[in-house]
């Protein structure tokens, strides 16, 4: 009896045992796993402060959105880049939204006149002689490389965006001074400005000798203290005054590093304007306009 006794007592301290072995590596697991959440925590605490603090520390050095800038972003749309950010880009995509194509005009200017042109012109003899040889500057203006996005009511060739860029990809090709000197007149130049915003006067004065050649245009933008930020211009002013009962401006500037300048006929200056005294009466605004210097 005695002996049973003891052999049910040391059954039942040994069931006792891994029962609290059992406790004990179940406690241990429970604290482990809090203390692992815990750490977890502090480590994802930590990166969101230094976050944080980098962001203000990287926020402090950056520029500010200028207002060029913040009318660019109102301006554009989400499209492509949306999806490079979201790192699911898809060229299918973007072929299936654009689907940009020649007509047969375009096509055949970029067929016949485009070639010609790139017969006429060599980089390295432009780059040595500084300019081009006056049987290529005559080809560009008759054949209407300085108006391809005027309108053809105004003599120009209207071209698609498209177009334009197939022709300056060519071009470029055979002579980078030749894809600038057609590039401009088709971009910054003043014609498309003047299709598009120009008065009635204006667009009968100097559209059509556009179109033809007879004037080259250039875009004066750039200043010797600032680039192509249209709302920060330095040192290119201009003020709304009235003389004997007409309106006009007094501008001051300086101007460099002005593609086409030397041979140009009229330029497209890119000021800023102010109206101190009220003068344009809601006719027109202040900031960055463009006047025309013939």
């Amino acid at each position: 009896m005695i002996a049973q006794h003891v052999l049910k007592n040391n059954a039942t301290a040994k069931a006792g045992l891994r029962a609290n072995r059992a406790f004990l590596a179940t406690a241990g697991s429970s604290n482990h796993s809090v203390f692992h959440n815990q750490q977890r925590r502090t480590i994802l605490g930590i990166s969101k402060a230094l976050d944080s603090r980098l962001y203000r520390m990287a926020k402090g050095v950056m520029p500010t959105i200028s207002k060029t800038e913040q009318i660019a972003l109102g301006c554009g749309s989400i499209g492509f880049d949306r999806d490079i950010f979201a790192g699911d880009p898809s060229l299918k995509k973007l072929v299936d939204k654009y689907a940009p194509k020649l007509s047969a005009e375009e096509q055949s200017f970029l067929d016949n006149e485009v070639n010609q042109l790139c017969a006429l012109i060599n980089d390295h003899d432009v780059s040595m002689q500084k300019d081009f040889t006056k049987e290529a500057w005559d080809f560009m203006r008759n054949e209407g490389f300085f108006a391809l996005k005027i309108p053809k009511e105004w003599g120009g060739k209207g071209f698609s965006t498209h177009a334009v860029s197939q022709v300056l990809s060519k071009v470029s090709t055979h002579c980078v001074d030749a894809n600038a000197t057609v590039a401009v007149p088709n971009s910054l130049g003043p014609g498309e400005l003047l299709a598009r915003y120009g008065t009635d006067q204006q667009k009968e004065y100097f559209l059509p000798r556009l179109a033809d050649g007879t004037l080259i245009p250039c875009f004066g933008l750039t200043g010797p203290h600032s680039g192509s930020d249209a709302t920060s211009l330095i040192q290119s002013d201009c003020i709304v005054e009235e003389r004997n009962g007409e309106l006009g401006v007094v501008a001051n500037f300086k101007k460099r590093y002005i593609t086409l300048a030397p041979v140009a006929g009229v330029v497209g200056l890119g000021l800023n304007l102010a109206d101190p005294n009220g003068l344009l009466k809601g006719n027109g605004e202040a900031g960055f306009t463009v006047a025309l210097l013939e």
